[in-house]
């Protein structure tokens, strides 16, 4: 039995993900930010972040697939989506236009393939 024969949507949706997360360059950040949830506003700090979403430490349990809203002080506010929370950690994949995103973070960021690798 190969081991490709039996593929669940989740394991095509992980690795949908990870290709996708190969296309953007990570940066580690230690901002404050705050998280909207059903309307309401939490703080949190974004520890991590990319063109694609941010790893984040906030302290209430939000279920994957929440719909939520970041809010950075310094860039604006982006919706998105909670992917994933272990403790207070906790990741949100970006459901805004990525242009968007590229344009007002990755001005101060070198968010994208082609600028880190020039810069390298």
């Amino acid at each position: 039995m190969g081991g490709n024969e039996f593929i669940d949507d989740e394991e095509l949706l992980i690795e949908e993900e990870a290709q996708a997360m190969r296309k953007t360059v990570r940066k580690r950040v230690l901002w404050k930010a705050r998280l909207e949830v059903a309307g309401v506003t939490y703080a949190c700090a974004v520890v991590d972040l990319s063109l694609g979403g941010a790893r984040l430490h906030f302290a209430e349990p939000v279920e994957s697939g929440t719909k939520v809203r970041l809010i950075l002080d310094r860039f604006g506010a982006f919706s998105a989506a909670v992917v994933w929370q272990k403790g207070r950690g906790i990741g949100v994949r970006f459901t805004d236009d990525p242009q968007r995103i590229a344009d007002l973070i990755g001005a101060r960021l070198p968010l994208d393939v082609t600028k880190a690798v020039a810069s390298a």
